[in-house]
């Protein structure tokens, strides 16, 4: 998917925002995307493409052991 970057934007903010995910190998899978995006920052509005994620995990119910 591509999306527009805002300039001034993290790069793990644009991916936080677009996919409610940020980790290691989504950054990985991003750079290895966009060979042209070389700073952490985007310093002007660029267009970039989106790795595809696998949705995370739904979290289990937390039982206390006082329940």
């Amino acid at each position: 998917m591509k999306v527009n970057a805002k300039a001034g934007e993290l790069i793990t903010d644009l991916l936080y925002r677009h996919t409610g995910q940020d980790n290691d190998q989504l950054e990985q899978a991003f750079y290895q995307l966009n060979p042209h995006v070389r700073d952490e920052v985007f310093q002007q509005n660029t267009i970039v493409v989106l790795p595809d994620v696998k949705s995370a995990p739904k979290l289990k119910t937390v039982t206390k052991s006082w329940d």
